[in-house]
């Protein structure tokens, strides 16, 4: 058997469903929810279900519920939890990744006129960003998921790793253009 660890019940529930190789919507019909409310609650947000669903899913994949669970002023996943497995590959170190949309190091492109951010340099064992000093990230800002992969967005929940800000003024396509030239400017990637 694998190493073991304590983990919230958000956690816990969704490593059991993917140990047990189910994916959130076939599970969300079998308890009776949306798969976008275990999406939420797999996220971490608590009140994303309600507690007889979060029982429910408890007893689908065999998860025991922590003592206490559900007492009113106690929120349902705050209580640790007896050890779950750990996930295969748990032992490997996620890829940090600069959070700065306006670093060199992320390269901007649109699709379906969303921007997005693909990390260049993802760095080993550095703590800031070679390029503008910012403290590396290495979970996902929108699911707190391990980054285990190359990628602009997230292998868990899918949300995209560097965020465009809301209300940043630039026309986005302009800004792209003139991010993507700088980059190719410095030598990181021979766009031109």
């Amino acid at each position: 058997m694998q190493d073991t660890q304590i983990a919230t019940l958000h956690l816990a529930l969704r490593r059991a469903r993917q140990a047990a190789n189910l994916r959130q919507g076939e599970l969300a019909k079998q308890v009776g929810c949306t798969q976008s409310a275990l999406s939420m609650y797999e996220g971490g947000k608590a009140t994303a279900l309600a507690q007889e669903t979060v029982r429910k899913l408890a007893e689908t994949l065999g998860v025991a519920l922590p003592a206490g669970f559900g007492e009113e002023g106690k929120p349902a996943s705050a209580a640790p939890l007896p050890a779950v497995p750990a996930l295969p590959g748990a032992g490997v170190v996620p890829i940090r990744f600069c959070p700065n949309f306006q670093c060199l190091s992320n390269l901007p492109y649109s699709v379906g006129g969303q921007t997005l951010f693909l990390p260049l340099a993802a760095a080993g064992g550095a703590a800031h960003c070679a390029v503008c000093g910012e403290l590396l990230e290495k979970v996902c800002p929108a699911c707190g998921a391990p980054v285990l992969r190359r990628g602009g967005c997230c292998g868990e929940c899918g949300a995209p790793l560097v965020v465009w800000p809301e209300g940043f003024a630039e026309d986005p396509s302009a800004w792209i253009a003139a991010q993507r030239a700088a980059i190719s400017d410095l030598g990181f990637l021979p766009l031109r």
